[in-house]
């Protein structure tokens, strides 16, 4: 075979030899890249791309992307130089090109969708006390930072707290999480809002209605008091005296609760009779007899009922 460049003898590459095929371009970097920077967020648009995360990288890895070769090559960055190593036949082959990077700013499509007052879901939290509000609101901000959607809105109603979610997948997936995590009843509903390139666009509802009860809460029931030690698709309740028994959700409905005025006590002395813990409130010392699976270090409240003093170990 003979290259058809300088006439030489010996193996071809689309008809030139080594050396007149290592002359051609062998490596095509971009000539330049565009890039968007949202005027809201953190995110970058990387030609047609938004994109959260590493910059570098990303930018790193478009460029990558988008060079023509058939080699295999490496590349390195330093401003808008690029730098692309590769190998063919043994030789090293170094292309270097300057990029032009074109910016500007814009808002991303989640910021313009959230400034437009945009929602595909609605949770609806009611039912939960100040302790638990707080606890739902930072596992809704998490997951929908998580999720990469938003809240377009918070609205105090009775009873409870609208949020507005920008993204129905990930309002369906909290409302699941918290009917587990606070045995809450959960209503789901759908309403048509519009048209989209002629398909029906509806927007979700999900209603989570916590229980007025929760673990550790002490109730009436049968004329008795008793704490609620579990609760899962029955409750278990144990009296004063430690005898337990399993009632129905439905049963709740014949139950009162019941405020004892919990508060800490203080371990003062342990034998083997039982164990004597201070009043934190009177600073009287009161003497127990040790419960089953005691265990010392474990926070200790007491509760007053009816002229007499429990321990209660949570």
């Amino acid at each position: 075979m003979f290259c058809v460049e300088c006439g030489k003898e010996g193996k071809t590459y689309d008809g030139l030899c080594l050396d007149c095929y290592l002359k051609k371009e062998l490596i095509k970097i971009p000539d330049e890249i565009k890039i968007t920077f949202c005027r809201g967020c953190d995110a970058y648009k990387i030609n047609d791309k938004w994109l959260r995360g590493n910059f570098e990288e990303d930018i790193k890895d478009y460029i990558r992307k988008n060079i023509k070769t058939n080699i295999s090559f490496e590349i390195d960055m330093e401003d808008n130089v690029v730098a692309c190593k590769g190998f063919f036949e043994g030789r090293e082959i170094l292309k270097e090109k300057e990029i032009k990077i074109k910016i500007k700013e814009s808002l991303c499509n989640q910021c313009s969708l959230f400034r437009g007052g945009y929602y595909e879901a609605i949770l609806q939290i009611r039912g939960a006390d100040e302790e638990e509000g707080k606890i739902i609101d930072e596992f809704i901000k998490s997951n929908v930072d998580t999720e990469k959607s938003f809240i377009s809105k918070k609205v105090k109603v009775r009873g409870g707290i609208d949020y507005y979610i920008g993204n129905k997948k990930v309002a369906s997936h909290i409302a699941k999480e918290l009917k587990k995590e606070f045995d809450a009843e959960h209503i789901f509903s759908s309403s048509l809002f519009g048209l989209k390139n002629g398909r029906k666009v509806y927007r979700d509802t999900h209603l989570i209605r916590l229980p007025g009860y929760k673990k550790n809460d002490f109730i009436k029931f049968e004329g008795n008091l008793y704490r609620i030690v579990s609760i899962g698709k029955k409750i278990e309740i144990e009296g004063l005296g430690g005898e337990r028994k399993a009632i129905h959700k439905n049963d709740m409905y014949f139950a009162n609760k019941v405020d004892v005025n919990k508060r800490k006590g203080l371990l003062i002395h342990e034998d083997e009779k039982g164990i004597y813990v201070m009043d934190e409130k009177t600073y009287r010392t009161i003497f127990f007899n040790k419960p089953k699976n005691w265990e010392k270090g474990k926070e200790i409240k007491i509760f007053e009922w009816e002229g007499n003093f429990y321990l209660l170990i949570e």
